[in-house]
């Protein structure tokens, strides 16, 4: 360490002197190493510093308000479902002129491009899927679902009454209903709030359904698309369109459409062709938009 060096100040003697560097030597300051920076002491009156909180880990506890992901074998009355309507639905819900487009058998593959045209035209449908469709094509399940549409029950194996041995008991209709709401919530990770028996057939369909807090839906306009050729023609395009919009002055109309086949029956009767479906989505949009309707999925929404 270099010497403080003090130059003596003229006039003040040796006493003088003496009592300057007395002075100084209180207040100099210890030179650090070179490139170092200087080593001061905080003043005595000045607290040091808190420390800096760390952040806290987030917790893996699940809210008591949160609705966990089901599973396939989850609960099969979903608490999030209102209370289900005492008897079959046939009209969509809102005020003014309100309609819900529904499409029956699915999921299948005119559902990428339904969902192209609603998109297209930003309004969301009602999708009743079966289980054993749903467990068949789950990517388009998950599709339907991230873009909005509503996804309900259309039972697992879309067999009817006459097709079951002992016919449609409440047994036999809460099983069905059970495995495919298990199924299409492990999809989409919602619980399934709507049912439509296949066919339209209601014997006890509203005692299983009620016991899951399901609501059972019907129909008000056939589009009958199920009686298409198995090839796109403009007749047949046309007949759909017309059917789909046969309102009859309906202030809130539930129209029905189909995704693919899943009854049973020869091609011959009902075909599982959906080409002319799907041409016709967008004039039956159209209509209803230009009569002044406005477009719902089955539980109220937008």
């Amino acid at each position: 360490m270099e010497p403080v060096r003090i130059r003596r100040p003229a006039g003040l003697g040796l006493w003088g002197t003496l009592l300057a560097v007395i002075l100084l030597s209180g207040c100099a300051v210890q030179r650090p190493a070179d490139g170092a920076a200087p080593v001061t002491s905080p003043p005595a009156t000045i607290a040091s510093a808190p420390a800096r909180p760390t952040a806290a880990t987030p917790s893996t506890t699940v809210p008591a308000t949160s609705t966990p992901t089901p599973t396939r074998t989850g609960s099969a009355t979903p608490a999030a479902c209102p209370k289900p309507a005492s008897g079959f639905v046939t009209h969509a819900p809102g005020t003014g002129k309100t309609v819900a487009l529904t499409f029956d058998d699915g999921p299948g593959p005119a559902d990428r491009d339904y969902v192209g045209i609603l998109d297209h035209y930003g309004i969301h449908a009602t999708f009743f899927e079966t289980g054993a469709h749903a467990k068949a094509s789950p990517d388009i399940v998950r599709l339907l679902a991230a873009h909005g549409e509503l996804i309900a029950d259309h039972s697992w194996s879309h067999d009817y009454p006459t097709q079951v041995s002992g016919g449609w008991s409440r047994a036999y209709l809460r099983d069905q209903f059970r495995r495919t709401n298990a199924e299409l919530a492990a999809l989409t990770g919602r619980p399934v709030c709507f049912v439509r028996p296949p066919g339209g057939f209601r014997t006890n369909v509203l005692a299983a359904a009620s016991g899951l807090r399901m609501t059972a839906a019907l129909w008000s306009v056939d589009s009958e698309d199920w009686k298409q050729p198995p090839r796109t023609t403009a007749a047949a395009t046309n007949r759909i369109v017309a059917n789909a919009t046969a309102v009859d002055g309906q202030a809130h109309p539930i129209v029905l459409m189909h995704s693919t086949k899943a009854s049973h029956e020869p091609e011959s009767l009902v075909s599982s062709y959906r080409g002319n479906t799907v041409v016709a989505l967008p004039r039956v949009i159209e209509w209803y938009r230009s009569h002044g309707y406005r477009f719902v999925t089955l539980d109220g929404a937008a």
